[in-house]
């Protein structure tokens, strides 16, 4: 048999990514069965061994395919805003954020079957060590941006750079579980502006103030 080019290596690899998307958001993860994944994908089981150890790490491929870590995104967003001004890139990332779960189906398909659709077992969810570790990076990038801003624009009293951040991460963390549970009741995009300069103006005191 030929060996497979990395393209088409490639090419598989995504196709399994997408059978395996259908089937956990369809029956959940833990009932999302490789011989379901495998014939939807129309490939082997071997093949899907081939590409990734378990099902654990097919879904933090899954997860891994659609998510920009916030480091990189901050970092991305920089190159475009004049002078890197701290609490528009806030501002710019969050409003990113809402806009991708609005639009980007995957993403929303993913997020979906990360919320909603990972059942616990006895060895946890199969996302906790990954969603552990982007949690605790994305803190301290926004711990990092929350003192920036600080530096301009003061924090409200008793607040500090970590309770900012904590909030802003309950803030998106509420929108898209609202969004993602209620999606025929809540709409995410509606005043998705005025939502989150509302959260940074309870945070921090306008310029000069």
């Amino acid at each position: 048999m030929a060996r497979k080019t990395k393209v088409e290596s490639a090419q598989t690899r995504a196709r399994i990514l997408d059978a395996a998307e259908t089937e956990m958001l369809a029956h959940g993860v833990s009932q999302a069965t490789l011989e379901c994944i495998a014939r939807r994908a129309n490939v082997s089981r071997g093949a899907i061994y081939w590409h990734f150890a378990d099902k654990t790490a097919l879904v933090e491929a899954m997860v891994q395919r659609t998510a920009m870590p916030l480091r990189d995104l901050r970092q991305c967003f920089g190159q475009h805003i004049p002078g890197n001004e701290p609490m528009r890139l806030m501002r710019e990332m969050l409003l990113h954020g809402i806009s991708r779960l609005t639009n980007d189906e995957q993403h929303r398909r993913v997020c979906h079957i990360v919320f909603h659709r990972c059942e616990m077992t006895e060895r946890g969810h199969a996302t906790d060590h990954l969603l552990s570790a982007m949690f605790e990076d994305s803190r301290e990038v926004l711990v990092s941006l929350c003192t920036e801003i600080a530096a301009i624009c003061p924090l409200r009293e008793p607040l500090c750079a970590e309770d900012a951040a904590d909030v802003i991460i309950a803030f998106m963390v509420g929108l898209y579980e609202c969004s993602l549970r209620h999606p025929g009741l809540y709409s995410i995009e509606h005043c998705m502006e005025a939502k989150v300069d509302a959260v940074l103006g309870g945070l921090f005191h306008p310029t000069g103030a």
